[in-house]
């Protein structure tokens, strides 16, 4: 992993919160956490591994991530690199879900049609 610089100002791309998310409970693979987005967005967020690894990198660089190492009891390829959310990650992920809850009861309570 890259070296960190610990940057919880700036705001997160949607994909970065989405990954953020997914590891907000536990340590998961590269695969496992495709999957998870796959399976927490009804399968409107499809990634690609390769795509995934990019958000992992930009992440660790920012202090929000960091790897794991191998999970007990985990029968897979021997290769396979957990990934955790740090303590910055988690702060930074839970004030961007408090964000964007505001923002979107705001609009929900709007009428559709209804203009600025």
């Amino acid at each position: 992993m890259p070296a960190r610089t610990t940057d919880v100002r700036s705001p997160l791309k949607p994909v970065e919160f989405l990954v953020l998310a997914v590891l907000f409970d536990e340590p998961r693979h590269g695969y496992g956490i495709v999957q998870q987005i796959a399976e927490r967005t009804g399968g409107r967020v499809q990634l690609r591994p390769g795509d995934v690894y990019r958000v992992i990198y930009r992440l660790a660089q920012r202090g929000l991530l960091e790897e794991s190492g191998r999970q007990a009891g985990d029968s897979g390829d021997q290769r396979r690199t957990y990934y955790a959310i740090t303590g910055p990650g988690k702060e930074l992920a839970r004030a961007e879900a408090e964000m964007l809850s505001e923002v979107s009861a705001a609009l929900l309570s709007r009428p559709a049609g209804q203009g600025g």
